[in-house]
């Protein structure tokens, strides 16, 4: 597995990329929300598609749609390439 070594915001994550969550860069209100629906640092996710305005996340079995301001607050390192 390749990962990067500095964190990025979800939002530049490319389709098909798998990632490590390693951070919340936000509000304590919408930080404590985002873990509530599982975004909790050392989870991978990947980027299922991009509608231009929301990302369309896996995190394990569960798929989730993210408007872009969100996305933007999770930080990530990118684990894998071409992974979905």
């Amino acid at each position: 597995m390749k990962q990067t070594s500095h964190p990025i915001p979800l939002r530049f994550v490319n389709h098909g990329v798998r990632a490590k969550l390693v951070g919340i860069q936000s509000s304590q209100r919408i930080s404590r929300r985002l873990s509530e629906l599982g975004f909790v640092p050392g989870i991978e996710l990947s980027v299922v598609a991009d509608s231009g305005s929301a990302l369309m996340i896996a995190l394990g079995d569960t798929r989730m749609a993210l408007e872009y301001p969100l996305a933007h607050a999770l930080l990530v390192t990118v684990v894998e390439q071409g992974a979905y």
